[in-house]
């Protein structure tokens, strides 16, 4: 295990954050289908990303299905979808894309899961449960149908909060920065492994965020970590993750809108939902290993 954090390295790559939930636009992009994003679609859209840590767009004249969300991550040049080992267990071959719909998923192979086939709400975390800090760069979400009632997506501006807390407390911000102070364990096809590692690191020069309390998530005390420092680190992001905080917000995917997030930076959940007869949530959702970005040759709306 890692020692004591470079105060000056954290505080340089803190300093670096720009990341910021003001402003945000209230109508998504616009892109005509998943696999028509023009160059002006898919430049807003990034800016947005790169901005806020994450953008909203609108399909319009597509069916919401997993092969639509495939078309728009190609659109965005996210790669092919990232599938952790974890839902490789027991032999399974899953999908690229998972469906994430407590009544679509009844009576399958989901229904069980934690997050896809329930309509619990789900705190804070960062996607990739035994993955190393930073690994999954960015989540896309394609909503089909959204819940009668409930199912509001939350996100927490971890890396600005961060960003606060390090030039405020660096003690505190040190803490949550030293490998195995955030443990992480998996919950799904039967396994319990767990992943010890910072709540934030400095990578490449940049601030990256793992932050995550969900109930298979918890803190820990490494020799090298003052107990008092953690605490009041812990104590600030779960302040600052509240609503009514300038790095919290709160919002509903409509019929047709897609999110894509940046998972270095941004912690994300859902509230409860509950379906009715006729509507019943559904969304779809990949993971990747590079951030969103304008293909080259994409051509400009006409």
């Amino acid at each position: 295990m890692s020692g004591p954090v470079d105060a000056d390295l954290l505080l340089t790559a803190a300093k670096s954050v720009t990341t910021t939930f003001e402003d945000i636009p209230g109508d998504p992009v616009p892109v005509r289908t998943a696999s028509a994003v023009d160059a002006q679609g898919a430049a807003g859209a990034v800016e947005r990303y790169e901005r806020h840590g994450f953008a909203i767009v609108q399909v319009d004249d597509e069916p919401v299905t997993p092969h639509a969300l495939l078309r728009l991550t190609r659109s965005f040049d996210l790669g092919e979808p990232f599938v952790p080992d974890l839902y490789r267990r027991g032999g399974k071959t899953p999908a690229p894309v998972s469906r994430i719909s407590a009544a679509a998923n009844a009576g399958t192979a989901d229904a069980d899961h934690p997050s896809f086939g329930r309509t619990v709400g789900q705190e804070l975390h960062c996607d990739g449960t035994l993955q190393p800090i930073g690994h999954i760069k960015a989540s896309l979400l394609l909503c089909e149908f959204p819940a009668a009632r409930g199912g509001h997506t939350t996100l927490f501006n971890a890396s600005a909060a961060f960003a606060r807390l390090a030039a405020d407390d660096t003690a505190a911000a040190r803490a949550l920065a030293v490998p195995g102070v955030l443990v992480r364990q998996a919950n799904i096809n039967g396994a319990t492994d767990v992943n010890a590692q910072p709540a934030f690191a400095v990578q490449d020069g940049r601030l990256v965020s793992g932050y995550s309390v969900t109930a298979t998530d918890r803190w820990a005390v490494p020799d090298e970590v003052v107990e008092e420092d953690l605490l009041r680190g812990v104590r600030f992001l779960r302040d600052a993750a509240r609503p009514g905080s300038p790095y919290f917000t709160q919002l509903t995917l409509d019929a047709g809108q897609g999110i894509v997030f940046d998972n270095t930076r941004i912690s994300h959940g859902r509230t409860p939902y509950e379906d009715s007869p006729g509507r019943q949530r559904c969304l779809y959702r990949s993971l990747h290993l590079r951030h969103p970005r304008v293909r080259s040759g994409v051509p400009a709306r006409s």
